[in-house]
Formats: C-alpha cells, structure tokens, sequence
C-alpha cells in the first residue's frame, strides 16, 4: 500500500478554486447583478453577452478561495458553450425576470440540463427572480414560483434587484455558504486520509523492529552453535 501525501494536498487546498455560472435568458439582468456585486454599479443600458469570466477572491481561515464568476449569453442558441459552462460549473446562478413569468420556463429548462450532466451533491443551484423594482405580477403568482423552487425543487429562491441592490448581497452570502461547506468537507477528507496513512507507517516501523529482533535471535543462535 503506497502512503498518501498528506502535506502535498494540504498544500493543494491552500488555494481553491470555485465556479459560479450565471444563466438565464437575455435582458433578465445577470449582468447587471455580477456588477452590482463586483462594483456596486448599475446601468440601464442592456447589452447582448456571449460569454464574460469575471474573478474575485475570498478568503476563509488559512483558505484562499478564488470565484470564477462566469455571465453566459441569454440566448439558447449555444448549446455547446452552455453545456461547457454547466460541466464545469460548480454552483449556478439560474435569473428570471419577476415582470416576465416566461423567463422562468428558461429556468426549468436549465435547471433539467445541469441535473442530466451533473451528479448529485457536486453542484448548488440558487434560483433568482431579479427586477422586482419592476414587478407588476400579483404576490400568488410569485408565492407558486416560490414553492416550485424551495419545495418541488428542494432549491435556494432569492427575489432582487440589481438596479436598488435589494438582497444582492444575499445571493453571494448564499455562495460563500456554500463554499465554506465545501472546504469543511476537503478538511474532513484530508483527516480522514491522515488517519487511514499513519497506522500503515506505524505497522510498517513495527514491522522492521520485529525484523530486526529476529535477525538478531538467529546471530545468537549460530554463535552458540
């Protein structure tokens, strides 16, 4: 049995990785929201995306944690591009307009792709109604949304708005959760990796004294002789 090299992955783990993917179809404000969380600005200009990485880094503890932020294009005629970005996607940010109820259908359809390409527990998925300093819908019609998404779904549901910045913060709070029970999970794999690795050196030190003994036994022996 080869010893794990528990001080290489302590090091691995210094640094991490984590990516979120932001989708939705166009004009429901994912890019607006990645601004007002990065820069705290806002426009009313819309403009197409096809695809922007933006990056920004945390820190937890002794764990530095970079977030690959990555605005995908509204339109659904990329279908190599989204299944990229879902494959390499570890949480997604799923935005639908709170004015425009079809933009939710968008949101079905996305979340049925990243539960075919992904497996279970290997992603998180935060559902966003945006543009709520627009809504002209009736509060049943957003409590329905509500219990499809936390209740059928067993999924996050945030309503905000980009343009006040209404529980924009809620939505990276959210993230940073779910990051920090992502690196309670890699510590709990690197002990647990540490106590399956020290009773193989312990036996393999045991083992070479008893060696050793013998050895010295069997010279006894011959000397005598």
């Amino acid at each position: 049995m080869s010893v794990i090299d528990t001080n290489a992955m302590e090091r691995d783990s210094k640094m991490q990785n984590f990516r979120v993917v932001v989708m939705g179809t166009g004009g429901v404000g994912k890019s607006s929201i990645i601004s007002k969380f990065m820069n705290d600005k806002f426009t009313e200009i819309h403009k197409e995306t096809i695809e922007e990485l933006h990056r920004h880094r945390m820190r937890f503890d002794s764990v530095s944690v970079e977030i690959d932020i990555l605005d995908t294009a509204g339109s659904l005629q990329f279908p190599a591009m989204r299944k990229l970005a879902i494959a390499t996607g570890d949480a997604f940010l799923l935005v639908f307009s709170a004015n425009n109820p079809e933009s939710f259908e968008t949101v079905k359809h996305l979340r049925d792709e990243i539960r075919e390409q992904k497996q279970k527990g290997q992603y998180s998925i935060v559902v966003i109604a945006n543009k709520t300093d627009l809504d002209t819908e009736d509060s049943h019609s957003h409590a329905v949304t509500e219990s499809v998404v936390c209740m059928d779904w067993e999924e996050k549901f945030i309503t905000t708005s980009a343009k006040t910045g209404d529980n924009i913060d809620i939505v990276f709070q959210t993230l940073e959760n779910k990051i920090r029970e992502r690196i309670t999970l890699e510590k709990k794999r690197l002990s647990f990796f540490r106590r399956i690795s020290m009773p193989v050196m312990r036996l393999t030190n045991s083992e070479t004294a008893a060696t050793g003994f013998m050895e010295i036994k069997s010279r006894t022996r011959s000397m005598k002789k």
